[in-house]
Order: C-alpha cells, then sequence, then structure tokens
C-alpha cells in the first residue's frame, strides 16, 4: 500500500512549491489531521440511517431510504424545513420521498463500508434498496422511473410523487439529475426493468427521433415527448445508458439512439468547438457539463468496440465528438489556479467568454465555495478534467486535462470551508465532498504530501461544521441543520472514506466519484 501513496504522476507537470499550499493550522493541528479516524462518523451516519430512515411508513414496507429527516429526532418532519441556499422547491423531496437518483453515492459508501468492515448488512441494504426502486418506480405507461430532478418516491402514499406543481395540477416531470451510476448494477440484477427504462428514454423522451432533439423533461406518466431543451449533460446520461443496454443485449435498436444525439451534437459544434447548451438558449454554454458529455461518449465507444470490430462506425463518432469537445474545452481562458475566478464554467458559445447563466452580466466562473442550482464548483470541474484526464492516453490533451485538474487542486488546498458561525455564504454538504475528493486525486497522481494533507484538514473541517453535535447524521449545508440527500451528503460521507483510506493505507481503494455536476 505503500507504493500506492508514492506513485508518481506519468504526465509533465511543473509544481508549485509546497509552500504555495501552506496549511493554515498550527502544527499540532495539522499532525492531529494526519491521524484522525473518519471511519466512525461514516459509519455512525449510514447506522442512524439504517435504523430510522429505511421505510416504515404507509401501507407497504420497503428496503429504500428516506431522503430528509430531523437531525435531532431522527424521524421525517412534519412540514418541510427551509432549504439550503440556491436549492429550489421543485427538486426537493417531500417529507417522506426518497430519491434513489440523490443518493447514488451513500449505496456506494454503504458498499464500500461491507469491503473495508467486513460486515454484508450494509451492501445488502443498499442492494435491497436499489432493487426496490426499480420494482416500484417504474411508470407502467412509459417504462421510466421514478427518480432524478424533480421525482421521488412517497414512502408513506406508497407512489411516485413530486414537489413541482403547474396550476395546483401535480405534474410527473422525469429528468435524470446524476450519471446513474448504478443502472449497469442494475442491468445484470432486473435486466427486464432496466431494458425497459432504456427503451423508455427513446421512445417516450425524445421529441424528434430523426433529429434527436428533445426535451430534459419527459412526462413519467405518459407519452408527451418534447424539444427544445437539449441539455448536454442529459445527452450523455442517455448516451452512456443505451450503450450499456447494447453491451449486454448486443440488440441494435439501442445503437441507433446513441448515433441519432452524437450526430446531432456534433453537428452543433461551432468553429470554436463549442456546443450550445440546448436549443432554447443561443450563444449560452456550459462548458463543465459539456466535459460531462464527452466523459460519457468516450466510455460509450468502448461498448460499441470489439476486437472483431475495432473501427465500430458508432465508436468512432461517439470518440470523434468527445474529442472535439475536448478542442473546445481546453482552448477557453479557465484560470483554476485563481481563487477569484476559477474555470470558465458558463460563456459564450461564439466567443467563449464568461457568461452568466441568467444573461449577459457578469459571472460564468466556477465557485470556490456557494452551490446551488445552476452553480459548479471550482473542484466539481476539477474532477470531471482528472476523469477525462484518467481516460486519454499519454499526449498534449492528457497533459492539458491534468494541468487544469492540478492547478484547481493546488488552489482549492489553499482555502478552508466557511464556518457556519459566519453566516455569509451558505456551503452545501457536497461541496467539501467534492474538495476533499480532488486533493486525494491529486495526491494519488504526484504523490506529494501536502495534497493529502489538504484533504485531512477539509476532512477534519467539514466534521466540525457538519456534524457539530451529538447527532449521528450531517447537516444539509452550513446553515440549514436537517438531513436531505439532495445537497449531497452521500459525496461527503464517500469523500471521508477517501481520506480515511490513504491515512491509514487501508486495502481498498475508495473510487473518486464524478457524479456531482
Amino acid at each position: 500500500m505503500v507504493s500506492r501513496n508514492a506513485r508518481k504522476r506519468d504526465f509533465l507537470i511543473p509544481l508549485l512549491s509546497i509552500a504555495s499550499v501552506c496549511l493554515s493550522v498550527c502544527p499540532s493541528v495539522a499532525a492531529e489531521n494526519q491521524t484522525e479516524d473518519h471511519l466512525p462518523v461514516v459509519r455512525a451516519t449510514i447506522d442512524a440511517l439504517l435504523t430510522h430512515g429505511v421505510d416504515r411508513w404507509g401501507p407497504e414496507e420497503t428496503a429504500m431510504i428516506i431522503s430528509i429527516l430531523d437531525r435531532k429526532t431522527l424521524e421525517p418532519f412534519k412540514k418541510l424545513p427551509k432549504a439550503a441556499a440556491g436549492a429550489r422547491e421543485s427538486d426537493r423531496s417531500n417529507v417522506y420521498g426518497s430519491n434513489a437518483n440523490m443518493q447514488q453515492n451513500l449505496y456506494r459508501t454503504m458498499f464500500l463500508l461491507s469491503d473495508i468492515t467486513g460486515e454484508h448488512r450494509y451492501a445488502e441494504a443498499a442492494e435491497a434498496a436499489l432493487i426496490d426502486f426499480v420494482r416500484r418506480t417504474q411508470s407502467p405507461a412509459t417504462g421510466l422511473l421514478g427518480w432524478g430532478e424533480h421525482l421521488f418516491y412517497d414512502l408513506k402514499e406508497d407512489r411516485v410523487s413530486t414537489n413541482a406543481t403547474k396550476n395546483t395540477t401535480q405534474t410527473l416531470i422525469h429528468e435524470i439529475k446524476k450519471a446513474p451510476h448504478f443502472f449497469g448494477y442494475l442491468l445484470e440484477r432486473e435486466p427486464d426493468r432496466t431494458i425497459r427504462y432504456a427503451r423508455g428514454l427513446w421512445d417516450h423522451a425524445i421529441g424528434d427521433q430523426k433529429s434527436g432533439d428533445f426535451s430534459r423533461h419527459a412526462k413519467w406518466d405518459k407519452h408527451d415527448p418534447r424539444t427544445g431543451f437539449d441539455f448536454t449533460k442529459e445527452a450523455g446520461y442517455m448516451i452512456d445508458i443505451w450503450s450499456r443496454t447494447f453491451a449486454v443485449t448486443r440488440d441494435g435498436y439501442f445503437r441507433r439512439p446513441v448515433e441519432v444525439l452524437a450526430t446531432r451534437y456534433r453537428n452543433k459544434l461551432n468553429s470554436r468547438y463549442l456546443l450550445d447548451y440546448d436549443s432554447s438558449r443561443p450563444n449560452y454554454c456550459n462548458n463543465g457539463h459539456n466535459v460531462t458529455l464527452a466523459l460519457e461518449c468516450h466510455e460509450a465507444a468502448a461498448r460499441f468496440s470489439s476486437a472483431a470490430f475495432p473501427d465500430d462506425p458508432t465508436a468512432k463518432l461517439l470518440r470523434d465528438l468527445a474529442e472535439s469537445i475536448d478542442r473546445g474545452f481546453l482552448a477557453v481562458n479557465h484560470a483554476p489556479g485563481d481563487q477569484r475566478r476559477g474555470f470558465i464554467a458558463t460563456s459564450f458559445t461564439d466567443t467563449g467568454e464568461p457568461r452568466d447563466r441568467e444573461g449577459a452580466g457578469p459571472g460564468g466562473y466556477s465557485v470556490m465555495w456557494g452551490f446551488g442550482y445552476g452553480k459548479q464548483t471550482t473542484a466539481m470541474i476539477a474532477l470531471h478534467c482528472y476523469h477525462r484526464m484518467k481516460q486519454l492516453p499519454a499526449g498534449d490533451v492528457r497533459d492539458a486535462y491534468g494541468r487544469l485538474f492540478l492547478e484547481a487542486a493546488r488552489a482549492v488546498a489553499g482555502t478552508s470551508l466557511p464556518m457556519a458561525s459566519e453566516k455569509q455564504t451558505d456551503v452545501w454538504a457536497v461541496e467539501p465532498g467534492a474538495a476533499i475528493l480532488l486533493e486525494v486525486a491529486a495526491f494519488r497522481e504526484t504523490g506529494e504530501a501536502s495534497y493529502l494533507e489538504a484533504a485531512q484538514r477539509l476532512a477534519a473541517e467539514a466534521k466540525r461544521e457538519f456534524w457539530p453535535d451529538e447527532s449521528p447524521l450531517p447537516k444539509a449545508s452550513l446553515l440549514r441543520d436537517q438531513y436531505e440527500a439532495m445537497t449531497g451528503a452521500d459525496a461527503l460521507l464517500l469523500a471521508l472514506l477517501a481520506v480515511h483510506g490513504e491515512t491509514h493505507q487501508i486495502p481498498v481503494e475508495i473510487p473518486i466519484s464524478d457524479i456531482d455536476r
């Protein structure tokens, strides 16, 4: 295990001196951070959720885990508490909701806990929750699942539900929020239902199957596909799902939707190799999300290639699209090493210059702290760069992504988590999670101790702020005291496991998540 911690990067990147990421803590505190044991807090959180959060409400009990709990009573609220800053009410679960799409790092942490502790009950509980989710939330009309940005399963009413309303009538809108990390797993365990979901995305979510135009919003309960809101991030998720389904079934039905969407985005690239984020908002480019489309296309290409057909045309189309997105993203004037700026997360498509999501005003850069709807943190985009770098062979493109990744890691290492007592910037739980994972990734690639020290310090700060009392559950954000899955506590749990693993050299390597986008 020592050799894993000492491994060197396989690309040449000049490093700043360790002094440039000097930790703003005294030596005694730094030493304490370096030996701190994070496994107990992760385990206590999971134990509390399995004891108090597994469905026991309503006529039918399931293995699904509730998404919101009162940290003090460990019971559901009678009414929703105030949301974290930047969260939309329509994106939240209700007080008895369970949203599997927003809890994927929770399940991943549970599987890893079984690997680390040898206690199978964690993995068994995660598996049962996932299986019940697929079996109970699939629409009989469309095959779509009750998860994502707007849907959840109401554990008390035993039905798919939403907080989004229109003219006081409930509208059940399906939109994948986070990359479906467990789709391959579900293909193995529940193939019929999972394949039906993949078909449902093509049949009921793509408004124009000739051009590939679609809306990220699809009706869960009836056929009513729309166009005009063809977000690149959601396109990447669907390409991932269809390619995984093709790899298992070898059914040519799933090749066509991949080709249609990949062709659509290849044709939408402008002369700068930048993409409008969707068809309804011209001259607006989300660079961070475009990289996630490249990530999904690269992985999908490998599922169409084989030893017998190494030049598969679908694989070539996907690789060409991913490489074109690389050219556009890397040509933008990102400044991840500058804590006042960061990545150009959103830009004008025609110039690559920063553009705020709401218009031509200031903004457009990633934020160091202060996540919310329509925002991305510097650590999140840096993790996209890290994962894209890991996909690529040695060369200039890989090196360019590597430079951006390490510049961001150095900048994040030079910050501290804002304190709740300051009551200025609200920070979601996912934010320190992404920051810690970034520092762990940088340590693994370079072997530089300063990155691990930064991860250890950020982990200690996160534990102090998100577990400030005797409750085993973390806060939703610095300024919101409830436990709430949508703010990404599961990413923070995974990150604590990752830094724990590097600090104590456990024989289980914790993955670096990239599903928070």
